[in-house]
């Protein structure tokens, strides 16, 4: 049986952060610290968290398994905390929630980080779809990679260029030239759906 993903509620709180100790005692290993923010974060903070942010919650046998929070500001998404039970990793749970937080949170441009050590976090962003964008070292001395992914809206993209096409035979039609203006409607179509590729998103 699937996990249910599902957005939580703040009675699930205190679930997801006994699971965020859990899921980053990996990280503490990596880095040889065990104080490290994630496991430090306090009830108060992550209800704090909770207000200003959208927390999925993944659900096997009325168990939390895995979760993931997110927030939006302007066109940008930043995601954080993606966390599966070490027991349930390596089962596509993680690829799930981060396709559900981004599609609860539609926007033109998602980011997140991880440790630079984070081997397989770095591999599994890449292989969603992310770019590596900066590096920045905490007062720690731990170095985060940054990671973006913009969103490209191909329906959007078809449209423009049916537009162009459109366009181009019309006029091709109506000059009794359609060889010449053919292949110039297509290349506006293939411009306008680009820019609307890009920009064509549903703002929730």
């Amino acid at each position: 049986m699937k996990p249910k993903i599902i957005t939580a509620q703040i009675e699930d709180l205190e679930a997801i952060l006994q699971l965020q100790y859990t899921a980053y005692q990996s990280e503490a290993v990596i880095h040889n610290d065990y104080t490290i923010q994630p496991l430090r974060q306090t009830h108060d903070e992550l209800v704090e968290e909770f207000h200003k942010s959208v927390i999925l919650k993944a659900v096997l046998d009325d168990k939390i398994i895995g979760s993931v929070r997110a927030y939006a500001d302007g066109d940008t998404v930043y995601i954080g905390k993606l966390i599966v039970h070490p027991d349930h990793q390596g089962k596509g749970l993680g690829k799930r929630l981060l396709a559900a937080i981004e599609g609860k949170l539609h926007r033109k441009r998602f980011e997140l980080f991880t440790a630079l050590r984070s081997d397989r976090n770095m591999s599994f962003y890449k292989k969603a779809g992310y770019t590596r964008l900066r590096e920045e070292t905490d007062e720690t001395g731990i170095t985060f990679v940054y990671f973006e992914k913009k969103f490209f809206n191909a329906t959007a993209f078809s449209l423009g260029i049916c537009f162009g096409n459109l366009a181009g035979v019309t006029i091709g039609v109506l000059t009794d030239n359609l060889a010449f203006w053919l292949p110039i409607g297509f290349g506006v179509g293939v411009s306008v759906g680009i820019i609307y590729g890009m920009n064509a998103i549903k703002i929730k």
